[in-house]
């Protein structure tokens, strides 16, 4: 669930904020992931429950946590379904003069979200069976790009806007790690969760790892930073300089990751809000759940169509970076949940968390002033919310 859009999308939002530093950019952002699975495959493991951080930290009496966390993840949701439409149109308009991006991509999140109604079973074939079309068809592109990567446009390392610049495309690239939690999150749901959570975690990490770097290196090198940057479709971009056959399979990738990261992200967020709705820190109608699919599809639907609603009237980067601003917050809490572990239910050091602690606040703080204000507000708004309709209810219960 982790190779998806990300690599088509943020590459060159992150490119313009760190230059020919992207990679180091993509390599530290993995470390931070990694560090971040580990937290989260250590809670998974010890409450094998849907909800992810917001469980997590409620498992330890830390509610109010608890619910910045999920409300965090819904909103990180929300954008993510939104960017993920936005850049398949991106990618389509390319191949389709004049198509309507926003009216397209807002009808692609319904059809998606249509889709969540009927089953994990069904939608991890679909999400299993698109991730092996796209790594095929990316290594078709990157096979095909090599003779044309130009050595100079790698380096420096660091980029022209040294570390600043790097944290800033790290954080930008970030959500395009994002879905290496969702076995943790779904962990009510999976087989064996103590063997399946830390070895899909760990090993999805790795693997993507191995797809995100090589295939950053050939788009780099073939177009250089600064048009890179400049671009809301770079492997397309880079295509048309390879060779004209090649931007077919790339436009195919683009397509078919598009459709597996709405089928992920619906899946792990609709749990979080059923965790949510059982709780009580939503309405409880998201709580509901299908008598035959045995899906929660009050909350599919409820998420899809704020997600639609959402792509109608924002655009592609500052979606992303909102979107990343949101994860970081799910992240933080995730690490913190991770430390309330008592030493005897840990698999790991806790320097894996504090690490991810200050690398999240870094990464966090190097967003765009806009997405970290968005974010931040939205979450203080539901914060107050919750606290005003809690104040409310005491004393009619007390009456």
């Amino acid at each position: 669930m982790i190779i998806g859009t990300g690599i088509f999308a943020a590459s060159g939002a992150a490119t313009a904020a760190a230059g020919t530093g992207i990679l180091m950019a993509i390599v530290l952002g993995g470390t931070v992931a990694l560090a971040t699975g580990i937290s989260a495959a250590q809670l998974g493991v010890n409450f094998p429950e849907e909800g992810g951080a917001f469980s997590w930290a409620r498992a330890f009496d830390h509610d109010t946590t608890g619910f910045i966390a999920g409300c965090g993840y819904l909103g990180k949701a929300l954008v993510s379904m939104s960017v993920v439409g936005l850049a398949l149109t991106t990618y389509l308009a390319q191949a389709i003069p004049g198509l309507p991006q926003h009216f397209v991509a807002a009808v692609c999140v319904l059809v998606i979200t249509g889709l969540n109604v009927f089953g994990i079973d069904l939608t991890s074939k679909i999400v299993v069976g698109l991730l092996a079309v796209t790594v095929a068809l990316l290594a078709v592109y990157s096979g095909a790009a090599l003779h044309a990567v130009d050595r100079a446009h790698l380096g420096p390392l660091l980029g022209d806007h040294g570390l600043p610049g790097v944290l800033a495309g790290a954080a930008i690239f970030f959500w395009s790690w994002d879905g290496f939690m969702r076995t943790a999150i779904m962990a009510s749901e999976m087989k064996d969760p103590r063997r399946s959570i830390p070895l899909s975690i760990v090993g999805g990490v790795a693997l993507a790892a191995l797809v995100f770097v090589p295939v950053a290196a050939v788009t780099l090198g073939v177009l250089g930073a600064d048009d890179l940057g400049r671009e809301d479709a770079p492997l397309l971009a880079a295509a048309k300089h390879v060779a004209d056959w090649t931007f077919w399979p790339v436009l195919a990738a683009a397509g078919v990751a598009g459709l597996g990261d709405m089928v992920g992200i619906l899946l792990a967020a609709s749990r979080v809000a059923l965790a949510m709705g059982k709780a009580h820190e939503v309405p409880r109608w998201l709580a509901a759940v299908h008598p035959r699919f045995r899906t929660p599809h009050h909350a599919v639907a409820a998420l899809g169509v704020a997600s639609a609603a959402l792509v109608l009237v924002f655009d592609l980067r500052a979606l992303i970076e909102t979107a990343s601003a949101f994860m970081l917050v799910w992240y933080l809490v995730t690490h913190f949940a991770a430390l309330q572990l008592p030493k005897a239910k840990r698999i790991a050091s806790p320097i894996f968390s504090w690490y991810g602690i200050a690398a999240c606040v870094a990464l966090f703080v190097s967003l765009p002033v806009p997405a970290v204000l968005g974010a931040a507000g939205a979450l203080a708004a539901l914060i107050a919310a919750r606290w005003l309709v809690r104040s409310r209810a005491q004393p009619a219960a007390a009456s």
